[in-house]
């Protein structure tokens, strides 16, 4: 029997030629049959669509599955539509990798529905206190690659250790004259290039509006002026993302690098809090989700509300930045007007089991060499 296909974080893969980026991976393991499988969180990169696309080692076979609310699954209406229980048990997390929410040895039982067909599937997942359901369908290997723009020319001179992930020169058998100070005045400039690199990138990497700008899920609809100072402006964008789903990845995009951030419990909306930028997602008046951003000093400076939002979104907007940013900011901005100089709301009460600082911890955890979050679930079927 072949192999079954394996997957690393960013991988960029076309499952039935639709391109994909696995995000992360949990591999599971039934103790008492042996069954071992793995589940990649993967993401359509045209339609920001996430998925889990599931791998049978020991059998080779594969299947993709879509989350799905309670309300789409009936135990009862499976069985009077001839669905039958495939399988079921307890599933067990060996391992795990990448933005996905599992911890080794946690443990779920599940059960795994089939049509009539043999082709259709449903499954559920009960772990400690949640239940998750998800509905999928068997693929054949060959509608899975991996994309061809990963697909590396080989070079002779210069081939990549993936084992220690270093780069690494074959050896040759002629001696050179000065070889070593050759060596040493490469790894010099290799230093010097990899810090602006770095530097670069740790500077542009965390800025909320940056990504925005740059993502294909978001588009720009307007900017607000200030209406205390015309130099300082916030951003609006829209998205077909869910307010969760765009939270979460904004919180991704930036490493979960936030001061503060927490959901406003009237109306899902969430705040996002950075060293330098504030971040709204919400839902307007006219039902889309929306983000705003904008930098900190922007807030300080105005009194304007978030673009087209409701009374509960713009009263959680300000509660927030004032309770939580604005002392900092007075002292940052001590030279100019602001808005909240007479501000008298009420302080959001403070929820620490917030589902956002949570995945904003994992995540930042995560980029430092541990483990991160995608808030998806720890995964389904088998």
């Amino acid at each position: 029997m072949e192999e079954a296909l394996k997957f690393r974080k960013g991988d960029r893969i076309k499952i039935e030629g639709e391109l994909y980026q696995v995000l992360g991976g949990i591999e599971l393991v039934n103790r008492s049959d042996g069954a071992r499988w793995t589940e990649y969180y993967v993401q359509n990169l045209q339609n920001g669509k996430e998925r889990w696309l599931s791998v049978d080692e020991i059998y080779d076979e594969y299947a993709i599955y879509t989350s799905c609310d309670s309300k789409e699954f009936s135990e009862e209406e499976l069985d009077a539509k001839g669905w039958k229980n495939a399988d079921s048990g307890v599933e067990e997390v060996l391992s795990w990798f990448g933005n996905v929410d599992a911890e080794q040895g946690e443990k779920a039982s599940y059960t795994e529905y089939e049509d009539n067909t043999g082709e259709y599937l449903m499954s559920v997942e009960h772990w400690d206190g949640e239940t998750e359901y998800a509905k999928g369908y068997y693929l054949d290997k060959d509608e899975i690659e991996v994309s061809g723009d990963l697909q590396q020319i080989e070079n002779p001179q210069f081939r990549v250790d993936y084992n220690n992930c270093q780069p690494r020169q074959p050896q040759t058998m002629q001696k050179r004259r000065g070889r070593k100070n050759k060596i040493i005045a490469v790894v010099v400039i290799a230093v010097l290039a990899w810090g602006i690199w770095a530097m670069t990138k740790s500077a542009s990497k965390k800025e909320i509006r940056n990504y925005l700008e740059d993502s294909p899920f978001y588009s720009y609809e307007t900017s607000i002026t200030s209406d205390l100072n015309e130099e300082e402006k916030a951003d609006v964008y829209s998205t077909s993302r869910s307010i969760e789903m765009a939270a979460k990845d904004i919180i991704n995009a930036i490493d979960g690098e936030t001061e503060d951030v927490q959901e406003n419990t009237e109306d899902e909306s969430v705040a996002i809090l950075t060293e330098h930028e504030y971040c709204l997602v919400y839902e307007s008046e006219e039902g889309k989700t929306m983000v705003q951003a904008s930098s900190r000093a922007y807030v300080y400076q105005s009194t304007n509300d978030p673009y087209h939002a409701r009374t509960t979104t713009s009263r959680h907007y300000h509660s927030f930045y004032y309770f939580r940013g604005y002392s900092r900011d007075a002292s940052r901005y001590n030279n100019r007007a602001s808005g909240y100089q007479n501000y008298d709301g009420t302080a959001p009460e403070y929820n620490y089991s917030d589902t956002y600082r949570s995945y904003s911890n994992t995540v930042r955890q995560g980029s430092t060499g541990t483990r991160t979050s995608s808030g998806g679930g720890i995964g389904f079927g088998k």
